[in-house]
């Protein structure tokens, strides 16, 4: 655009002003310069010369009009006179160039801060997210080789589960990672029998993303969904009103499988190989006083022997003597005293009440082979009842089987107090951390999950067991070598402690066709061949026990019946309930364990909210233990009774606690 300057000398006598000018503003000389005119199309020149009587000097003013200033400009304005010179520079830019100079300052900007943007999207995405492992197959295609899995969020969720916070006591952490915590607690009146019992919750960091919040959420709808078996760790309850999500699951006294073997290798390395390996036939035919006791008395006040994930992230949690009554709604943490137990397998001299007595499958402190087996026909015997529910596990290993009083196996997921980053169990594979050493080889490349793939992990399992808490391939790095050789077929030769009709079972798990791997059910079959009969007798007396039991895993999804009519709706007044629920009866085969789901009853606008009364449109099908009944009645209630009880004392409806 247009631009002026303007020169102001003074000076005696009458200084002259020169303006000069050259091409290249950047490489301005003394030869390079050239005078300017006052005749010009591209400028107009002004000269003005005044006198100052007072100061005897003269005021020369020039003007210099530039009509068009497309480029930097320099200009030299020479003043002159008999005693001396001087020269003061300029250099004019167009009226444009600051604009263009903000447009590519805010592009620069822009760029610089879509770069910044990008790194941090691709570290958040890079960032592993929790989720739990178990996925519900809905349908398979024809050619078996794509699965439609249930979506956890589309899953009911059964209100009974809440359980009030303030009858949770937080303890210690039991273990802590990357996503959550798990905490060990004490949950007050979860069942009849037992006042308080010994739980282990689940819960996610303060920072947790609402993704993760949702996951913890998906996990508890498939634990309900799932229902209870003696082999998984059982859902309890949960909390997820009025604060963070709580899931509560049973608590496992000795830990992971990988701990406890690695903690009891030395009572079995005591004894000989092949004498370790007959004892299964030893067990089987000695006398009852010679082997060991089938039912003892165990404290349930242990300690746990859950592996340390964190320990700098452990919580100290300050004791309090508030009384219950005083902290209704909020959660309490406390100093659980825990039972000392030594590097082996060992029996507490706490002497509990009838109410904590447990069947024990062995009692024995140490760790045989017939232990060995024990453990991988028990985990078949939970992976059939996952396999059974169309779950699929995608994570089985040793380090989440969980170890129980009486050497009592149970599957978990314990991935949310498991620091995956960190774990070298896990290769970081795009925004997931995978179980690559546990994979099956479609699971690997082909992103494939069913319970067949879940059957090559337990191959790799029956390996962790009988090398005594061994890491899979330990002769493999865990890089492109290691992809190579499970394309190529490479298997792990036997493990040390293993028969030959073990490693059988494990080769047979890692057929590279899938189809062709052995069910869990067959898998159950295979491994229980190898127990003597005594074992499987009391495994199973010991499951039909827990399902008898007041467990409330049990209790919570058992259907209460009073009748033969199997059809035939009862509706219960629960203390660990707030609401009415129906249950009904289901058909039932061996793979279900009379496992009946609750159906919610679904009160219409207005009902009544006392859980201890029913609405008149049920009272033609369903009892209420809070119905009072005349003498009459009463008496005819007592022959009806006593009529079932002869015919069906198995179904009899236990209204005392209504």
């Amino acid at each position: 655009g247009e631009q002026t300057v303007t020169c102001i000398t003074e000076g005696m006598p009458q200084p002259e002003v020169v303006w000069y000018t050259c091409n290249n503003a950047k490489w301005c000389d003394a030869e390079a310069t050239k005078t300017l005119v006052n005749a010009s199309e591209e400028m107009v020149l002004e000269t003005n010369t005044t006198y100052r009587d007072d100061m005897r000097i003269y005021i020369v003013t020039s003007k210099l009009h530039l009509h068009r200033v497309d480029e930097p400009v320099f200009l030299s304005c020479a003043t002159q006179n008999l005693l001396g010179t001087d020269t003061q520079n300029i250099t004019l830019v167009p009226d444009n160039l600051p604009f263009k100079v903000i447009i590519i300052s805010v592009i620069l900007a822009l760029l610089v801060l879509m770069f910044i943007f990008l790194v941090i999207l691709v570290a958040v995405w890079r960032k592993p997210r929790y989720e739990i492992r178990w996925k519900v197959i809905e349908s398979v295609s024809s050619d078996g080789h794509e699965y439609i899995y249930v979506d956890p969020m589309q899953l009911p969720y059964d209100s009974s589960w809440e359980v009030p916070r303030d009858k949770l006591v937080l303890g210690r952490t039991l273990g802590s990672g990357a996503f959550g915590r798990v905490v060990e607690a004490i949950a007050h009146s979860l069942s009849h029998s037992q006042s308080t019992m010994r739980v282990a919750v689940k819960m996610l960091k303060s920072t947790a993303r609402s993704s993760e919040k949702q996951a913890l959420m998906s996990e508890l709808k498939i634990m309900s969904h799932l229902g209870p078996h003696l082999n998984i760790v059982n859902l309890l309850g949960a909390c997820t009103k009025g604060g963070p999500i709580y899931i509560i699951t049973e608590y496992c006294r000795y830990g992971d499988l990988v701990d406890y073997l690695h903690r009891n290798k030395h009572t079995f390395l005591q004894c000989c190989s092949e004498k370790a390996k007959q004892e299964a036939e030893v067990y089987g035919n000695a006398p009852t006083e010679d082997r060991v006791q089938s039912h003892v008395s165990l404290s349930v006040e242990s300690d746990g022997g859950y592996m340390d994930m964190s320990k700098d992230e452990s919580l100290d949690y300050v004791p309090m003597s508030v009384p219950m009554s005083d902290m209704k709604g909020e959660i309490k943490y406390v100093d659980i005293d825990a039972s000392n137990y030594g590097t082996t397998y060992e029996l507490d001299s706490y002497s509990p009440s009838a109410s904590e007595k447990v069947a024990l499958i062995n009692e024995s402190p140490l760790l045989s082979y017939v232990d060995l087996v024990g453990i991988s026909f028990q985990v078949a015997n939970g992976m059939e009842f996952l396999a059974s529910k169309n779950c699929v596990h995608r994570d089985l290993a040793a380090r989440n089987v969980l170890i129980c009083e009486g050497k009592l196996v149970k599957i978990c997921d314990f991935g949310l107090a498991r620091d995956i980053m960190r774990d070298s169990n896990y290769i970081s594979k795009g925004n997931t951390f995978l179980p690559l050493k546990w994979m099956a080889p479609e699971s690997i490349f082909n992103n494939l999950y069913t319970t067949l793939s879940d059957v090559w992990s337990f191959g790799i399992l029956l390996w962790e067991i009988f090398t005594l808490g061994g890491t899979p391939y330990p002769e493999l790095p865990m890089n492109e070598q290691f992809y190579n050789a499970i394309k190529r077929g490479y298997r792990m030769s036997k493990p040390t402690h293993a028969s030959d009709e073990i490693y059988e079972i494990m080769q047979k798990c890692w057929d590279e066709k899938f189809e062709v791997r052995p069910s869990f059910s067959q898998l159950v079959v295979l491994v229980g061949n190898l127990l003597a009969d005594s074992y499987k007798k009391k495994y199973q007396q010991v499951n039909e026990e827990f399902l008898k039991s007041d467990h409330p895993a049990i209790v919570r999804t058992r259907p209460w019946n009073s009748g033969l009519n199997n059809s035939r709706s009862t509706a219960i007044n629960s203390s660990t309930t707030s609401g009415t629920v129906l249950y009904t009866a289901v058909e039932q085969n061996e793979l279900d364990n009379d496992y009946i789901i609750p159906l919610p009853d679904l009160k219409p606008e207005g009902a009544n909210e006392n859980p201890s009364s029913l609405n008149e449109a049920h009272t033609s099908s369903t009892i209420s233990c809070d119905s009072p009944l005349t003498p009459q009645e009463e008496e005819e209630e007592k022959e009806k009774e006593k009529e079932e009880e002869q015919k069906a004392p198995e179904l009899k409806l236990d209204c005392q606690d209504c």
